[in-house]
């Protein structure tokens, strides 16, 4: 018997071991388990602070775009006020134009004027004779000049009247800006 014995203690004696075995693999697998947790939390962690980091930049993203906004406004008005200067430059400009006319227009009557004086002196200073018809000549171009520069400057003028009205409301509206500020 004591070989059925022997065998039955052996078997039991390698259960034993056998479950020994078994213990420690499952030792070692809770011992596993135990650092893939840890690991799992750190990494969770990690995925925490990215999602905050990632938070922080979208906020600071935000702040920068409401700048940019804010810059392109600004932008915007000074776009706007360059394009009212530009124009009242081109009005200016216009304005000139329209005073060196009238000047022009201006030494057209002074020129007849001379010319009329020059043919009516000359007639009297040489009298009349072969020379007559050149001086009347003199005295007719200085007539249509005259006419000419006169018609045109009173044309002028009007337009002159015109923009002296824009450009006073205008002075006026820039006078009362710096009154303003």
């Amino acid at each position: 018997m004591n070989t059925s014995e022997d065998r039955l203690n052996e078997k039991l004696q390698n259960i034993s071991n056998r479950l020994v075995e078994l213990t420690k693999e499952n030792n070692q697998l809770t011992s596993n388990i135990i650092n893939l947790a840890e690991k799992r939390n750190t990494m969770t962690e990690e995925r925490t602070q990215r999602t905050r980091d990632q938070s922080e930049l979208n906020h600071h993203n935000t702040d920068l775009a409401e700048e940019r906004t804010s810059l392109s406004e600004k932008r915007t008005v000074l776009a706007q006020e360059r394009t009212e200067l530009a124009e009242s430059r081109t009005d200016f400009s216009i304005y000139r134009s329209i005073l060196a006319k009238g000047r022009t227009e201006l030494a057209f009557i002074r020129t007849g004027f001379s010319f009329i004086a020059l043919g009516i002196g000359l007639m009297r200073y040489f009298g009349f004779g072969p020379w007559t018809t050149l001086d009347a000549g003199i005295v007719v171009i200085g007539a249509v000049s005259g006419l000419y520069g006169s018609t045109r400057f009173i044309t002028t003028m009007k337009f002159q009247r015109i923009y002296d009205r824009k450009m006073k409301a205008f002075l006026a509206s820039e006078l009362e800006g710096v009154d303003k500020k």
